[in-house]
């Protein structure tokens, strides 16, 4: 049975992310029909289609949404099912050597258009002529392109391309690096009220819901800390007015916080506590399930703890690393209702399952962790490095002010990439004495010993494992510094140096996700409340400006205080 899912992307650091995550499960198909049948069902993300040429494409079932001049070189509706004219191609005055297309020389008149188009980043120049070269059989070696340091925005490193229904752009603004210019989540509601801007895009998720055989729900990513989260909290309201689907939804946060036009320091702080706080309160009653993501620790008032992540080194503030190491939570994370025959494994394998699992009492609101790479030696069991951990956490937290102990967690755990012949040693074998004497080395597969390590580790909580033997794929454009020294050719640590100066050429790497929900997640919100009441709405006019009354902003910090109270400790698991 089909279980298809539409994403939506809205926002450009959302889209950063996104970027990566479509370019990482890009790298992950396979034409080789000789190969392994892949364990991750891709249709339930993308959506076959044809061009005019009767090409067959496949293509992420998504909407994004961003400003005007992010795009650069691509057009509105993408570069896939019509490819744009090389300019020099038509740099003539003369109407009869324009190349045949179809038009009747006589009757076109030649404008030359006098801005200069948009530079494209080297990597999509070679994107370009790569696609000539490889219909030619010819084959050249990856290139080191600086994308820490030449990445100006998401489209300079997207692999992916996408149907012309997927891009949507907000003309009336137009991007900056400097500056939020879509800056209040009620600025954001009012774009919405635009019938023209509010008709094209439901109209284009409807047109990709009635594509579907059995649509199971929405996955959504969205900038939280400006007027994007507008624009997701009214997009949100539509789809269960008009859908009643299951919707899992990642409001984001960047490594740098945005500014605000006409703002000093104080006051852009002030702005996004309270585009935050308004989010978290009307996400509290319209979806099934959000997961903060951000790789600050700290993200309410001030940006601040980038989270330590062993074994990755990157720049704290850069877009393009930090939203690839939130893209491999994603990937990971979700692989629960990505796979194949799995729909016949019970509730699990759907998205209400997973939403159903983790928002139980009213907590709507998880928190995301992620072990990438999944620290194992190369030469280790996976039995023995759990017992290794002596109780020490195996993720690190990616939800700002987030903070998961050891008690009443709920959640639900993806790992990939742990071979089963690393799960521990055969019973013949000399070595397995030890390990024979462990609970643990009863388990047969790497899920169940999982599940083992966490029933014992965590008091009153309960795990849903999933796991699947394919590593993560890593390809360019996803930025391969990021990793240690110690991380060796297959992803899995080592002190051999011949393994380590393989480094660059590694294709995959072992990685474990978890979304988590526990009571320990209501002090994040406590300190959201208490910052947010702190303001004094009359002092940023703006927010007024767009319709926002008091008494309403009064009703939505109560609202988010008892939306806190749902996680104290008054309830029996």
């Amino acid at each position: 049975m089909a279980r298809e899912i539409l994403t939506f992307q809205l926002g450009n650091y959302s889209n950063y992310i996104g970027t990566h995550w479509w370019n990482i499960q890009e790298s992950s198909f396979n034409y080789d029909p000789n190969a392994e049948p892949s364990e991750i069902d891709h249709s339930i993300l993308y959506r076959e289609g044809q061009t005019r040429q009767r090409q067959v494409t496949f293509t992420p079932r998504l909407l994004m949404l961003d400003l005007s001049g992010t795009l650069k070189h691509v057009p509105r509706t993408g570069d896939l099912y019509e490819q744009p004219l090389d300019p020099d191609q038509i740099a003539t005055d003369n109407p009869a050597e324009l190349p045949d297309i179809g038009w009747e020389s006589e009757k076109v008149e030649v404008i030359k258009q006098q801005d200069k188009p948009a530079e494209r980043h080297p990597y999509q120049k070679d994107l370009l002529e790569a696609s000539i070269s490889s219909a030619n059989g010819e084959e050249e070696a990856e290139k080191d392109y600086n994308f820490a340091a030449t990445v100006q925005d998401w489209i300079d490193y997207s692999y992916t391309r996408y149907h012309p229904r997927s891009i949507n752009v907000i003309e009336r603004y137009t991007h900056s690096r400097e500056e939020a210019q879509l800056d209040t989540i009620t600025n954001g509601m009012e774009l919405w009220k635009d019938y023209d801007f509010q008709d094209e895009f439901t109209d284009r998720a409807r047109q990709y819901i009635e594509e579907c055989d059995g649509c199971q729900g929405f996955q959504m990513l969205f900038d939280c800390a400006d007027g994007f989260s507008g624009v997701a909290i009214k997009l949100l309201e539509h789809l269960q007015d008009e859908y009643g689907k299951a919707t899992l939804l990642f409001p984001v946060f960047p490594p740098k916080a945005p500014t605000f036009k006409s703002a000093d320091e104080p006051m852009n702080h002030s702005i996004r506590v309270v585009n935050t706080a308004l989010a978290f309160a009307q996400l509290s009653d319209q979806c099934s399930l959000f997961v903060p993501l951000s790789t600050m620790g700290r993200c309410w008032r001030n940006v601040a703890e980038p989270r330590a992540l062993p074994n990755l080194l990157y720049d704290p503030a850069n877009f393009y690393q930090t939203s690839a190491i939130l893209a491999s939570f994603l990937e990971t994370a979700t692989l629960r209702y990505r796979l194949k025959g799995s729909a016949t494994t019970g509730s699990g394998a759907y998205l209400s399952g997973l939403c159903g699992d983790l928002s139980a009492y009213g907590r709507k609101m998880a928190a995301a962790g992620l072990a990438f790479p999944f620290p194992l030696d190369g030469k280790q069991d996976l039995i023995d490095f759990l017992d290794q951990l002596d109780g020490k956490s195996l993720t690190v937290q990616l939800s700002p002010n987030a903070v998961v102990r050891k008690r009443a967690v709920i959640q639900s755990v993806c790992a990939r990439g742990l071979p089963q012949n690393r799960l521990k040693r055969p019973p013949t074998a000399k070595s397995a004495q030890r390990q024979q004497a462990m609970p643990a080395y009863r388990c047969s597969n790497v899920s169940e010993m999982l599940q083992f390590y966490y029933s014992c580790s965590l008091e009153v909580s309960m795990s849903h494992v999933t796991s699947v033997q394919s590593p993560m794929p890593i390809r360019q454009p996803f930025p391969v510094e990021l990793f240690d020294k110690r991380v060796g050719f297959d992803g899995f640590l080592t002190d051999d140096p011949l393994a380590q100066a393989a480094l660059p050429y590694f294709q995959s790497c072992p990685a474990l996700a978890a979304i988590q929900s526990s009571s320990d997640l209501g002090d994040g919100l406590e300190a959201l409340h208490r910052e947010v009441s702190r303001i004094r709405l009359a002092k940023i006019p703006r927010f007024a400006e767009c319709g926002l009354e008091e008494v309403d902003y009064k009703e939505h910090i109560e609202r988010l205080l008892e939306f806190k109270e749902n996680y104290d400790e008054n309830y029996e698991l």
